[in-house]
């Protein structure tokens, strides 16, 4: 479970990235609430990663 929670970060970061590129696909650009979901997904992502590899420093 620990190895998941670990890799949490970038599938959330991957999630994120096929909402964006499923939207564009499918030309739904124009609902913004889709574009800011897939928005939202990749910067918690991003913000997880980081505290992750943040928690796995010894510095």
């Amino acid at each position: 479970m620990k190895e998941l929670i670990k890799y949490a970060g970038i599938l959330i970061i991957i999630i994120g990235v096929a909402l964006l590129v499923l939207t564009h696909i499918t030309q739904l650009d124009t609902h913004n609430w889709l574009l800011a979901s897939g928005l939202l997904l990749v910067v918690a992502g991003i913000i997880l990663h980081i505290r992750s590899i943040k928690n796995e420093s010894n510095y």
